[in-house]
């Protein structure tokens, strides 16, 4: 908010307080937003294409003991395999769509819902009042996020895929074929897999006595599978991190996947070895059964975008710089900023004829695809090309005079210059 009153505060007329106060007064229905966003999002997708979910958590820096619901959570940014890191601050829980652009060079994830994770126990130092009565987990979280999604296309199939902090039971039994939700029915999860996760055989015929059996015997995990020298591994070429083609080596099998008090889930979970490099062996799984070995390896490695969606949402919108701390500011901000990220790429695919002419390069630095920096650029200039038009520094002197317009600097003759500076 304080940069946008700073690129237009020759035009203010109101008190600056009166922009301030906008996330923290205004009367704003934040799901119909999301849900206008979600239809513009869908217009770019292929009409009977299963829409692809990314579900994820962002840390976002805060401090202060008037700061609503600031708790003390892991970062992973600053986190290792050795060292488990935590910052205080609020951890959004995100529900984004996987689009493919033939502009972009590499899937894009555009966030659609936000909703903010409160702790289990409230921080001693915090004297803010907690936002929510009831306590949810991040998986819970997604679940709600996923389920009014799917309210809004009811025509559609979905694929959510998460880290290994959503391969839970309870995600995976909710999201699935024989869901006890019927709309979660059109909805597949896909998911890191321990590599000790127990599965097990479809459950005999009932005997006739006693309870009725659940599951059947034990089968290997993949860790046994993986280590066993008569496994038939497939060589497959699949879609990597970075855009490019990777060969690597697949093994998969079918089960229940089962927890005391949940019902079995079917299953299928293939391991990837690396044929390059000392890497571990990694296991994914889905709730699909039918999905295919290739596709459900590509399906987890599109799941990467996200996480450029938060840097670039840090690095130009200014996503980790906010300070505001009243409850309804602090449950606007950071949905209406990534919000903001999905509507400048919506806008920049339906209106812009020639994508390629707003690549920004460099002598040093050749670009080969358009990236987020060049759509907001390419944005920027369009609204302020409106709010600066050229008529509105010809009018005559009176009534130049009373718009209270500043005179541009004699370095900038053209006003788009004049602001852009001004922003910059």
């Amino acid at each position: 908010m304080t940069g946008c009153l700073r690129a237009a505060w020759p035009w203010v007329t109101k008190h600056w307080s009166a922009y301030e106060n906008v996330p923290r007064r205004a009367r704003l229905d934040m799901l119909a937003m999301a849900r206008e966003l979600f239809r513009q999002i869908l217009e770019l997708l292929p009409p009977e294409a299963v829409v692809g979910l990314i579900v994820d958590e962002s840390l976002l820096r805060r401090y202060g003991p008037w700061v609503v619901e600031v708790g003390m959570h892991r970062d992973a940014v600053r986190s290792s395999h050795a060292r488990s890191a935590v910052s205080p601050g609020h951890k959004w829980v995100t529900l984004a769509v996987v689009v493919r652009l033939p502009f972009a060079g590499s899937a894009l994830a555009l966030p659609v819902l936000s909703v903010l994770y409160s702790t289990r126990k409230h921080a001693r130092r915090n004297r803010a009042k907690r936002l929510y009565r009831k306590h949810r987990t991040v998986t819970e979280l997604a679940l709600l996020l996923v389920r009014i999604v799917v309210r809004w296309a009811p025509q559609r199939r979905f694929r959510l895929v998460g880290d290994g902090t959503y391969a839970t039971h309870g995600l995976a039994e909710a999201l699935h074929a024989a869901s006890r939700h019927r709309s979660l029915r059109r909805v597949s999860l896909v998911s890191r897999f321990p590599m000790d996760g127990a599965t097990y055989a479809p459950a005999p015929p009932y005997s006739g006595r006693g309870r009725p059996r659940l599951k059947g015997h034990k089968l290997p995990t993949p860790r046994q599978v993986a280590s066993d020298p008569d496994t038939v591994w497939s060589r497959l070429s699949v879609e990597w991190y970075g855009g490019v083609r990777k060969e690597v080596l697949l093994c998969s099998r079918t089960g229940l996947w089962y927890r005391p008090g949940s019902a079995p889930t079917p299953v299928r979970w293939v391991v990837v070895r690396q044929t390059e490099g000392n890497h571990p062996d990694e296991a994914f799984f889905t709730t699909d059964v039918e999905s295919s070995l290739k596709g459900l390896v590509e399906t987890f490695v599109r799941r990467w975008p996200v996480e450029t969606t938060f840097e670039e949402a840090r690095a130009h919108l200014g996503l980790e710089t906010l300070r505001n701390r009243t409850p309804n500011a602090v449950r606007r901000s950071a949905p209406l900023l990534l919000a903001l990220y999905s509507l400048i790429v919506i806008w920049f695919a339906k209106h812009v004829d020639d994508p390629d002419a707003w690549k920004q390069s460099t002598p040093w630095y050749s670009k080969p695809h358009v990236t987020f920096s060049d759509m907001l650029a390419a944005a920027r200039q369009d609204v302020l090309g409106e709010i600066l038009d050229e008529r509105f520094f010809s009018r005559p002197g009176p009534q130049r005079a009373e718009s209270k317009v500043l005179e541009p600097h004699p370095a900038f003759s053209n006003p788009v210059h004049f602001a852009i500076h001004r922003c910059a």
